[in-house]
């Protein structure tokens, strides 16, 4: 079953413990990672480079994840975010989804983040940087 490499993603994702390269291990070594907020990133170097990023901008974060939908090798999950930001700004109950696709080895071979970063980004000071550029 996918869904518990989809579960084993966000346990490590939210692990104090769980370094970038553990989580960047549970991608295929040509996946794709599709983010609204930086972009396309191609191969595990890249998705390395994309949770290298996001550590600069999220300082903390727990996901709750309500809902796994699994159909074959992709797995849909629903829920919400909580957390900080490295500019202060603390919010609750961001919703989310994010659909993993997987291959026979059970790595991540694509993953497209849908996250209303509306909820995060809008109510910041204007002297915050956007990280939207």
């Amino acid at each position: 079953m996918v869904v518990e490499r989809a579960k084993a993603y966000f346990r490590h994702s939210d692990s104090e413990q769980s370094t970038i390269e553990d989580v960047a291990e549970l991608f295929a070594k040509d996946a794709v990672l599709r983010s609204p907020r930086e972009g396309i990133f191609h191969g595990q170097e890249e998705i390395q480079n994309f949770f290298e990023l996001n550590g600069k901008f999220f300082d903390e974060g727990e996901h709750n994840i309500d809902e796994y939908y699994e159909c074959g090798n992709t797995v849909i999950c629903e829920g919400t975010i909580n957390g900080r930001t490295t500019a202060g700004r603390e919010y609750e109950g961001i919703g989310l989804v994010d659909i993993m696709e997987f291959d026979e080895n059970k790595k991540i071979t694509e993953l497209r983040v849908y996250l209303d970063y509306s909820g995060i980004l809008t109510e910041l000071p204007e002297d915050v940087p956007d990280f939207r550029d």
